[in-house]
Formats: structure tokens, sequence, C-alpha cells
């Protein structure tokens, strides 16, 4: 089963509820950043940089949020084929991952950000139907 590491109020949240949506089993391992349980030995080994998120996948190790939701996408989800498809595949995964997240998971953005970006969002899908 994969492994999601990540510490409370960390861009491992991203990676979960991506994980969620997809609904790819996991769990989730929750370091104490405060206490240091990311700068362990044993969570180096996962992570050298020392910081979350980070997954385990079978053998698989990877960390970075954009890069996990970028490999998310791949192995467990509908992956385009051509190359302008798959520049759209990623311009979404990151924009969930830095834009969006931002809005969602920064409190003090969240009222200036979310009612711009959700606006934004309702006429880019109105124009899809």
């Amino acid at each position: 089963m994969l492994k999601l590491y990540g510490g409370a109020r960390s861009r491992a949240s991203i990676v979960q509820w991506y994980l969620e949506e997809i609904q790819v089993p996991y769990e989730f391992v929750k370091l104490d950043m405060q206490a240091g349980e990311h700068l362990k030995p044993e969570y180096l080994a996962i992570n050298p940089v020392g910081k979350v998120p980070a997954i385990v996948d079978g053998d698989f190790q990877l960390w970075e949020s954009g890069a996990i939701l970028l490999y998310l996408a791949e192995k467990y989800g509908k992956t385009p084929l051509s190359l302008e498809e798959r520049a759209v595949f990623s311009q979404w995964v990151l924009f969930g991952n830095s834009t969006l997240a931002t809005g969602i998971f920064v409190e003090a953005n969240r009222e200036r950000e979310m009612p711009r970006l959700l606006n934004a969002l309702n006429e880019i899908f109105s124009k899809q139907a």
C-alpha cells in the first residue's frame, strides 16, 4: 500500500486530497515536525532534504508535492497521449498544487484569492460544457 508522509498543515494535504479524489488506498504517516521526526535518519532515507510530503509506493520513493501529484496522475489516472494534451494535463495538476492550494490552504490568502479563483474556474468550465 502506498505510504504518504506528511505533517500537520503541510503540503501533504494536497497529495492526500488528490489520493482521496482518485480513490487510491494509502496509509498516512504523520510526522511530528515540532519534534523533528522529519530529520531522523529513517525519514531522511526517504527524503534526504527532510521536508514533507514524500511517498513510498512499493520500492519507489518520491518527494516534492508537484512531482508526487504528476506521478500519481500518470500511474493511477488517465493520462493523455499527445504533447498538447499532456501539457494541459500538467497545467491542471500544477495549478492545483500551487495556485489553488495557496488559495485553499493558506488561511491569509483564502478570503482574497478563493472568490477570484473560483470565478475564473467557473468561466473556464462553463465554456467546456
